[in-house]
């Protein structure tokens, strides 16, 4: 299988990305806050898929609460899948956020300078998440088994334009 997660214990149902794009830097930074069905009452850890992230910091909610730090780990990456991010989840829980920022060599994220764009005055950056590269842009349950819908506010260079697919639900994987 090509996911860590542990969708037995938890699968998220909606995610809200609050994402700066910095094309000096080629990284995405911020926060993704994923909104979770607990299927094991038991659960204590919920398993994300990342690759080639840094994790800044996690925390976890219950309902419209306040967020609490939330203790994590990393596992050792590996080249095919990337690495575990493990999040401590309180019994109450049912929202996790990760503070973050991707590598500038985001297998998901191609950066183009303004040379390589058609007008060639602006950078430009699209995303490419099939078939397991939206981890390496977004610390998430990377697999088609999983379907959730999102909101995603992103800042751009005031001269530049963000634009992302929109929709219903949407298939991961």
């Amino acid at each position: 299988m090509a996911t860590y997660a542990n969708i037995d214990a938890f699968v998220t149902k909606h995610l809200l990305l609050d994402l700066t794009a910095d094309f000096e830097s080629k990284t995405l930074r911020g926060t993704a806050e994923l909104q979770l069905e607990r299927r094991d009452p038991r659960a204590t850890e919920i398993v994300l898929d990342t690759r080639d992230l840094q994790i800044q910091k996690t925390e976890t909610a219950s309902g419209t609460g306040s967020w609490s730090d939330a203790a994590f780990r990393l596992d050792q990456p590996t080249p095919a899948f990337g690495s575990a991010l493990r999040v401590t989840v309180p019994a109450n829980a049912d929202r996790v956020r990760v503070t973050y920022a991707s590598s500038p060599s985001a297998k998901g994220l191609q950066w183009l300078t303004p040379a390589q764009t058609s007008g060639k005055k602006q950078p430009f950056l699209f995303s490419q998440a099939q078939a397991i590269q939206a981890r390496s842009f977004i610390p998430l349950q990377d697999t088609p088994a999983v379907r959730m819908t999102y909101d995603a506010t992103i800042r751009v260079p005031k001269d530049l334009v963000a634009v992302m697919a929109r929709g219903g639900t949407r298939r991961r994987g």
